[in-house]
């Protein structure tokens, strides 16, 4: 059961959505490929039903600019990033490291 906290990483490339967080009433998005190796954790308990999860990845900084275009990154009112992730790839994809 993936709950808030726990820390996995990714057994073969994975896509997602990258979601952006704006200081405005915005939010948007790519869809991305997590890579083989990389570790993320999850943000919070899954509600009933979900599908998906939000999660921070552990090297942020590094996926940055990979992740997010530059035109979006020197938006005044940009505030990072985060992803969602289908259970179902944590499930098949993934492995639990803490």
């Amino acid at each position: 059961m993936v709950s808030k906290g726990q820390k996995y990483k990714a057994l073969t490339d994975i896509e997602l959505t990258c979601m952006t967080s704006w200081a405005a009433p915005y939010t948007g998005g790519y869809e991305r490929v997590f890579p083989s190796g990389e570790e993320f954790i999850i943000d919070d308990d899954p509600s009933e039903g979900a599908t998906a999860v939000y999660a921070d990845p552990c090297n942020y900084d590094k996926l940055h600019e990979q992740f997010i275009p530059f035109h979006d990154r020197k938006q005044k009112r940009y505030q990072g990033y985060y992803l969602g992730i289908k259970l179902e790839d944590i499930e098949h994809k993934c492995e639990l490291v803490t």
